[in-house]
């Protein structure tokens, strides 16, 4: 507004002037350098029928690295995933990819009641502190503008307990990498809702170490190989197809050594090894963890292979018995059809040395899976 004379100078009432002073403290008491999310608009989507929810849950992609831009592209693609938002790795934006008033396929039989919104996945410890403060806050002022409190605040585990549908356990483990809880994070959306303030986290891991920003929270340190290796030998059925070629170990040099068909899907993993014995056991997108089998046998698809005829693969777990000598372990890797490159190598069933603890991506089929057993990885 343009003034048009000049006002006399008129006196600060003292309420007015306490208020000033209780600004400028909270100003100084704010994080330096902080920035508050941009929200984005960004649909990929009408999402799959109304939507009249009462709950906000939270996820992480699972997919490390991944920006949440690029999981709106791939969204647009196939809407199958599709959440109604996604913050990106370091915090900086939410992208709003599907409206609140549509339904998304998200938390299974809960997927009638919730709104959800993925955290891209971060891989260092400075962008997970970022993210965590600024998706504190999102969830603070999320809760707000539906007049809702903490008690309508649900993790995808807590969802999946409360609903059924769905065996994920998101966000837990992603922020157990670095020493953080889901609990701690409802008591800091509740203290933001209190006080409008976010307190700054130190990046620390699980056991209260400070990370160096550069180290990837997915990547885990397994001994070397010193050449011992016990022969194994795998193969997949592609869904609705026949078995493709079973393959011994695998070779790096080149795109062959592996199983399965390149940007194909399967429902059936066969294994075994020379010496020793090899439990196995694979992850569907409609049955989740199936059980665990340890023959191979192409004429019995009970217990002499793993996965259900039909339903698509999306994650295998292995674990080999030394049967005497020196001690071995099973190293395993995969691909899937919508991301480029193998995930992180696994050892065993991750109980060893830490690390992802099953080769795969839920909710992508696997395409290729390459395999090997020794002392130690190779790479």
């Amino acid at each position: 507004m343009t003034e048009t004379k000049t006002e006399p100078k008129r006196k600060l009432p003292i309420r007015s002037a306490f208020a000033v002073i209780l600004a400028l403290v909270a100003a100084l008491a704010a994080p330096c350098g902080a920035e508050a999310y941009q929200s984005v608009n960004k649909y990929v989507s009408n999402g799959h029928g109304y939507l009249n929810a009462s709950y906000l849950v939270i996820h992480e992609t699972a997919n490390p690295g991944a920006s949440a831009y690029n999981h709106t592209l791939l969204w647009s693609r196939d809407d199958t995933y599709a959440v109604h938002h996604v913050m990106e790795l370091d915090g900086s934006t939410v992208y709003n990819t599907v409206l609140e008033n549509r339904l998304c396929w998200h938390v299974g039989n809960g997927n009638y009641a919730t709104i959800g919104i993925e955290l891209a996945h971060a891989t260092n410890a400075s962008d997970f502190a970022k993210q965590w403060n600024e998706a504190v806050k999102w969830a603070g002022d999320e809760l707000r503008a539906h007049g809702w409190d903490t008690s309508r605040l649900l993790s995808h585990y807590e969802a999946a307990q409360r609903w059924g549908g769905s065996d994920h356990t998101d966000p837990n483990g992603y922020f157990r990498q670095y020493g953080k809880t889901w609990a701690e994070f409802k008591q800091a959306v509740a203290a933001y809702l209190g006080s409008g303030y976010v307190a700054p986290i130190a990046p620390t891991d699980g056991n209260g170490g400070t990370y160096q920003p550069s180290y990837s929270a997915t990547r885990t340190k397994f001994p070397k190989s010193t050449g011992a290796s016990v022969n194994i030998h795998y193969a997949l059925h592609s869904r609705y197809g026949a078995w493709n070629d079973a393959v011994t170990n695998f070779n790096d040099s080149n795109s062959e050594g592996f199983a399965g068909m390149p940007y194909g899907s399967h429902d059936m993993l066969i294994a075994w090894v020379d010496s020793g014995t090899l439990r196995y056991r694979v992850h569907t997108k409609e049955s989740g963890w199936l059980d665990w089998v340890q023959t191979a046998n192409y004429n019995d698809s009970v217990n002499g292979m793993a996965g259900i005829w039909g339903q698509t693969i999306d994650g295998v777990q292995m674990y080999y018995i030394t049967s005497s000598g020196e001690y071995k372990q099973v190293y395993y890797r995969s691909q899937d059809v919508a991301h480029a490159g193998y995930w992180d190598e696994v050892c065993d069933d991750g109980s060893t040395y830490g690390g992802d603890d099953y080769a795969g991506m839920y909710g992508y089929a696997l395409d290729r899976l390459q395999c090997y057993v020794s002392d130690g990885t190779r790479r």
